[in-house]
């Protein structure tokens, strides 16, 4: 399942950070156009995410997991020389929808198998491993796409989607040796402290206003380090620093135990998420950028890894667990271009830092709610103690 996850995690990486640096490059997409071409993914992907556990669940009887699994890697696999179709952007935009349809169905299927038949301990050193793989191999991709940029013909940054053809490929190959179906987490008592349970549902309200900001900032990379003059070969190594610094994060939470089961952690992540943002959106210096790019990486990383932690020990590891988390991230990806483009639309820069600082106060309700409950109820506890 690891090596599953780092394969096809390339695939996820050209789609949510390579893509902007491609519409740019080889088709000279607007930014208008390209956050739009976001938001037609996003809102793919929200929807087939949330979908997948009840189509598994319908289809039982003649599709398990391992068989979803295979045929999603036939498909992206079979449509990914699409791009180079034509000079249009067509065949780009036919493997961007499909792939995100793919992607969306495959990780909660991923997700149940990483998490299931293992205690808490086992789950929280388990998902650490699995968020160094695919958190490294998202980052791989923007690095390896570094020498593309600029290219011509068969080596232009097109090469980095057709790479998703051999992946599947292999893919197929490694799948044979994974069982039908999940386990399921063999003790009931173990399986989350009461607590868990408040803190998924702030987690949850941060992990779409953590990705609205990921979908916002990736259409917009390509242009705002192309107004600052940075060369085509460094733009995507730039921009892979809160990628690389987000595994370092996930690294650091997989081995260390003192952050589950405090909300202060929450709210660090999004504090450094959306400073970082802020800084690399609203500042015009490389320095900035960088710093900027730095927090929203450990920010992100603590967000994300708390998320799906919380959601596989109180979900037990099902499917439909690991389905609603992605349909959040989903729908960050729908809502960050679609606020990215409203501020770029107002003129961008502090526009759009205030647009989506006006819409992550929406997420802020729901976040501090089950906090605010939690803390009324002691004062109540309290008071009847005494």
């Amino acid at each position: 399942m690891l090596w599953l996850t780092i394969l096809n995690s390339f695939a996820t990486g050209i789609l949510w950070n390579g893509l902007g640096f491609i519409t740019d490059s080889v088709y000279r997409f607007t930014e208008t156009e390209t956050y739009s071409l976001f938001i037609a993914t996003g809102a793919a992907y929200t929807v087939t995410a949330f979908l997948t556990g009840s189509v598994l669940r319908r289809f039982a009887s003649r599709l398990n997991a391992r068989r979803a699994m295979q045929w999603i890697f036939i498909v992206q696999g079979a449509v990914a020389p699409l791009v180079y179709v034509g000079s249009s952007s067509t065949g780009l935009l036919a493997v961007a929808l499909t792939t995100s349809m793919t992607g969306a169905a495959l990780w909660p299927i991923v997700e149940s198998y990483i998490a299931a038949g293992r205690s808490a301990r086992e789950v929280r050193r388990t998902l650490g491993i699995w968020c160094i793989a695919w958190m490294a191999s998202v980052t791989g991709v923007l690095l390896l796409m570094a020498p593309l940029q600029g290219g011509t013909g068969l080596f232009d940054p097109r090469l980095s989607v057709l790479s998703i053809l051999p992946l599947s490929a292999i893919s197929l190959w490694i799948i044979r040796k994974v069982p039908d179906h999940p386990e399921h987490h063999h003790t009931e008592p173990e399986a989350h402290d009461p607590r868990d349970r408040a803190l998924l549902a702030s987690a949850r309200a941060l992990l779409p206003a953590s990705y609205l900001l990921v979908g916002a900032l990736s259409p917009l990379m390509p242009y705002l380090l192309g107004r600052m003059d940075v060369g085509v070969h460094s733009q995507t190594p730039l921009t892979a620093t809160w990628l690389g610094i987000r595994t370092l994060t996930a690294a650091s939470l997989g081995v260390l135990a003192f952050w589950h089961g405090r909300w202060g952690t929450l709210l660090l992540g999004a504090v450094l998420l959306a400073g970082g943002f802020a800084l690399v959106v609203g500042v015009p210096s490389l320095f900035a950028i960088t710093t900027g790019l730095a927090l929203f990486g450990i920010g992100h990383g603590i967000i994300y890894y708390a998320a799906i932690y919380y959601a596989l020990r109180v979900g037990n590891a099902e499917v439909d667990a690991g389905g609603v988390h992605e349909a959040l991230i989903g729908l960050g990806y729908v809502l960050g271009p679609l606020a990215g483009l409203g501020g770029h639309l107002l003129g961008g820069g502090g526009w759009t830092v205030l647009l989506l600082w006006s819409v992550l106060g929406v997420f802020a309700v729901p976040a501090v709610l089950p906090w605010w409950r939690e803390r009324r109820s002691k004062s109540r506890a309290s008071a009847a103690s005494r």
